[in-house]
């Protein structure tokens, strides 16, 4: 039982880590982008699942 609950937290931890990366390049693809408007970011972020 110990086993499977480790195995459930390193996959949560996966799980967060590549979360955190990929909003890691989303933040500095945004700043590279500086015409990008902040209200088209704001849009397509209200269209994303929340659960992310």
């Amino acid at each position: 039982m110990g086993f499977l609950i480790m195995e459930l937290i390193e996959e949560e931890i996966e799980i967060y880590n590549s979360k955190m990366r990929l909003l890691s390049w989303l933040y500095d693809e945004i700043k590279i982008q500086k015409d990008f408007s902040k209200d088209v970011l704001n849009e397509k972020g209200q269209k994303l699942p929340l659960n992310l």
